[in-house]
């Protein structure tokens, strides 16, 4: 919906649905490693500033393969510089490099400018309390990142956003060695564009300063725009080739998160694929309206009913006991069946007590992952056992099918709705599972329709959920991409899925 920022590092592109669209051909604005230049000479394309008893050329080494530009400063009345323009820009981009001083914390400087204008101000320090790596904050005062030690690379990343979404204020991301070690905090200022990276030495001491790997790309790179109709009627079309009986929307009550429920609701195709709803806070905030408006839809063709009629329904968390049965008590009011209630949780023990203290009917769960990059068989394995855990500790349930868990990006590029630094966000960069294939997904759909026909007793709905639709960003997702459609003219995982027989 909009410019999507959260995919839009490369390594995400092949998560796209099928109807992004890249809207930046080139991205790469500067990209240098210093290898292939002159020894002894000017980095190629910088603009170099040379003091009285200071030096910037490209160097060999020292401790690497390769070279790198060393700014060699002997002076304590003048500084070393090296500053390199790129396209200005008045959209996100991030900045890399490498660098290190042999006597850690001189006081050697990288900014980010526009035109005069600092926007990023990041230096080497050294107190009574040790060397370290900080930023300059709007008020003037030095905020330490994290300690350094002499004679050590340190590498350096940098994502500014000066227009973020929805009317965010700008902010900077401040990363050494892959970790987030600030996270949104003010830009110094904000000219309208951006277009220059500047090196320094400090022009009132003697230091030197190695630096290596420059690179800087535009951040916002992918127009994610599928808000519209005809996107909506091609992904209702997709679902039905792929024999998919129901999506299950998050029930969002408010815009413009609601968009694609009423974008589903409004299709001429709607009543080919029917639909159920997943509750969560965001519906249970203000629970009696919105109840009003779901029970009304429970009447209707395309919604989805087991048991002969009794509505589907998930609740992701809030849930309580008065909840539960006012929903039951106004389906009996408009004339409806008892609606089937499943109640999600993560653990089995924790969602039957749930269950029981509600009044549920059933249990499931949302999604499964692993973590530190474990194979999708783990996936699999752990989700087919808590088939049987879920079942054992609640009796009905309704079996959830993972197609994979990988939320890197909101490492990379965290949401404002997600974990934020005050918790752990830290740990979203160990939280993912490899990529799963078509085949593996088709493999673990089958053994959940098998073990849901072996166990009728236990999945009275004689249904299974799967994780996700179109959860792109959190790794599990079935919908076409923009990858697969280029590259292989198919929606792979759904072809995968249809595939897959609906009986024992």
């Amino acid at each position: 919906m909009g410019t999507n920022r959260i995919l839009s590092p490369e390594k995400f592109h092949f998560r796209m649905p099928f109807f992004s669209k890249i809207t930046v051909p080139n991205p790469v604005l500067l990209d240098q490693g210093f290898d292939t230049e002159t020894t002894g000479a000017a980095p190629s394309g910088w603009t170099v500033s040379e003091g009285t008893g200071t030096s910037v050329a490209v160097v060999q080494g020292p401790d690497r393969e390769g070279k790198s530009v060393y700014l060699r400063d002997t002076s304590a009345t003048g500084m070393a510089t090296m500053s390199r323009a790129f396209a200005a820009q008045s959209r996100a981009i991030t900045l890399r490099w490498d660098w290190k001083e042999k006597a850690a914390g001189g006081w050697s400087r990288a900014l980010v400018t526009g035109g005069s204008t600092t926007v990023v101000d990041i230096a080497t320090q050294r107190d009574a309390t040790g060397k370290h790596l900080a930023y300059r904050t709007p008020s003037g005062t030095w905020q330490v990142l994290q300690a350094i030690a002499d004679d050590t690379w340190y590498s350096i990343k940098v994502t500014v956003d000066p227009t973020p979404p929805q009317g965010a204020a700008p902010w900077v991301d401040i990363f050494v060695g892959g970790v987030r070690k600030a996270h949104h905090v003010p830009l110094l200022s904000s000219p309208a564009s951006f277009g220059k990276l500047h090196f320094q030495t400090n022009p009132n001491r003697t230091s030197d300063l190695y630096v290596d790997n420059v690179n800087v790309v535009v951040t916002e790179s992918v127009n994610c725009e599928g808000t519209s109709q005809e996107v909506m009627d091609q992904e209702i079309r997709y679902a039905v080739a792929a024999g998919i009986d129901y999506w299950a929307f998050d029930y969002y009550p408010q815009q413009p998160l609601a968009r694609a429920r009423e974008l589903y609701l409004s299709s001429d195709l709607n009543n080919q694929v029917n639909w159920c709803a997943i509750l969560d806070g965001n519906f249970m905030a203000q629970y009696d309206a919105n109840l009003t408006e779901l029970v009304a839809r429970f009447g209707e063709s395309n919604y989805q009913k087991v048991l002969d009629g009794r509505p589907l329904v998930y609740i992701l968390n809030n849930a309580t006991a008065e909840k539960v049965a006012k929903m039951r008590s106004k389906a009996t009011s408009a004339g409806l069946p008892d609606p089937y209630i499943v109640v999600m949780g993560w653990t089995a023990q924790g969602v039957a007590d749930v269950k029981a203290t509600v009044g549920a009917d059933a249990v499931s769960r949302y999604a499964t992952g692993q973590a530190d990059g474990a194979s999708y068989s783990s996936l699999t394995s752990l989700e087919a056992s808590l088939w049987s855990d879920y079942a054992g500790a609640a009796g009905q349930v309704i079996p959830t099918v993972s197609t994979g868990w990988d939320p890197r990006p909101m490492y990379e590029y965290p949401v404002p709705w997600g974990v934020q630094p005050s918790d752990d966000y830290l740990g979203l960069e160990d939280q993912w599972t490899q990529q799963a294939t078509p085949t593996d997904i088709a493999h673990h759909l089958g053994e959940a329709i098998s073990w849901t026909n072996s166990h009728s007793a236990n999945v009275p709905a004689n249904a299974v959920l799967i994780y996700a639709w179109n959860e792109h960003l959190e790794g599990g997702w079935i919908c076409p991409t923009m990858h697969e459609m280029q590259n292989s003219g198919r929606p792979l995982r759904l072809d995968a899925i249809a595939g897959v027989p609906r009986t024992a």
